[in-house]
């Protein structure tokens, strides 16, 4: 064996022994995953809807916030509530982590069994959601007449509007007033809030309700104010553990629970009760959801987390919330937003049983 063989055998041999300690110099893992990227993020509904406006919102300033800042473009895939782009997301796109979805609905229908949906959602990578609180509101001359959200305990018969016998919304507010005992008429089929809201003006239907941008902006000052309509209380925050907590974005009126236990001094109970905590959380908690497909790289999902949340604390973000949305949604990431995505897909099956008959039940 020559000198400078053994010479060259030891500068390898120390080499080695370096990059082993410092891997970094010897490969690119130390480049950011999306570094010279395009990240798109896949909106399950039409363009100029809640969805979309809230998508577009975080897609303008997500980009910056995730390691190695690609290029964010978005792409709206309307059709059967949501679910066209949700089976899109699990089996067409690549699970190479170039593709987000922005979802709403598609957990609640993930609990419904919807026949439609023909991915797990189980299996997809869960980012991040944000929260969306709901206002219900009733016609203040329903006899004997509603001065204040109590009066809802005396109402004679009211009707209440609602949009599809499978929604999300209809199916939580008709849990909602049967728990407190209220006489009412389920009517549905107006496909909007818009045209629900319309339908309330109307005195066609006496009760519904609507989301927080649309109530502070819409029934607020047109409807509330005006005293066409009394505020009664909003959806319940649910935490991962099941318990419910107030919404530090309404404080002028109580949770549903809340309101529950100021009329009957407890808490309500039942399968009705963990019925609508559920599907709380599915529409309410998760309300906004962001997945990615089966499959997706580890370094991608976490790249995504990172993003969202330095996001939220963002100013320039937090201002363009508030003037366009009017609010700024809360948002559950990381072990908190895993524990509540898991109660939804994981939910017992009496619970999920209960709530698919408690729709087949209002079909008949």
């Amino acid at each position: 064996m020559t000198k400078n063989y053994c010479r060259r055998l030891w500068i390898t041999i120390v080499a080695a022994a370096v990059l082993a300690l410092f891997p970094a110099f010897g490969r690119s893992a130390d480049k950011p995953f999306y570094q010279g990227k395009t990240l798109t993020i896949l909106v399950n509904y039409a363009p100029g809807g809640p969805t979309d406006i809230e998508g577009r919102v975080l897609a303008r300033h997500v980009g910056k916030h995730i390691p190695g800042n690609p290029r964010i473009v978005v792409r709206n895939m309307g059709g059967s509530g949501g679910i066209v782009a949700t089976n899109y997301l699990g089996q067409v796109s690549k699970p190479n982590g170039l593709t987000m979805g922005f979802f709403t609905g598609s957990l609640f229908r993930y609990q419904i069994k919807d026949p439609g949906l023909q991915v797990d959602l189980k299996k997809f990578g869960f980012i991040a959601a944000t929260e969306g609180t709901t206002v219900s509101y009733l016609r203040s001359d329903v006899p004997p007449g509603i001065k204040k959200p109590e009066d809802i305990a005396k109402a004679q018969r009211f009707k209440a509007g609602g949009l599809n016998i499978n929604s999300s919304k209809d199916v939580r507010f008709r849990l909602s007033l049967d728990l407190l005992g209220v006489k009412y008429d389920y009517v549905t089929g107006y496909s909007s809030s818009s045209k629900a809201r319309a339908a309330v003006q109307r005195n066609e239907v006496q009760y519904h309700d609507e989301t927080l941008p649309a109530y502070r902006a819409i029934v607020e000052p047109t409807m509330v104010k005006t005293g066409i309509v009394t505020a009664l209380y909003y959806t319940d925050r649910v935490t991962p553990e099941g318990d419910v907590e107030s919404s530090p974005d309404v404080p002028e009126l109580l949770s549903f629970t809340e309101f529950y236990k100021k009329l009957y001094g407890k808490a309500p109970s039942g399968m009705k009760y963990e019925a609508l905590k559920v599907a709380n959380i599915s529409s309410g908690n998760l309300q906004r959801q962001m997945l990615v497909p089966p499959g997706t790289p580890p370094e991608a999902i976490a790249a995504l987390r990172k993003g969202i949340t330095s996001l939220v604390e963002d100013p320039k973000y937090i201002a363009d919330a508030k003037k366009t949305m009017k609010f700024v949604p809360a948002t559950n990431i990381g072990e908190k937003g895993e524990k509540l995505f898991r109660r939804v897909v994981d939910a017992p099956p009496e619970i999920i049983n209960f709530i698919v008959n408690f729709i087949a039940e209002a079909k008949k």
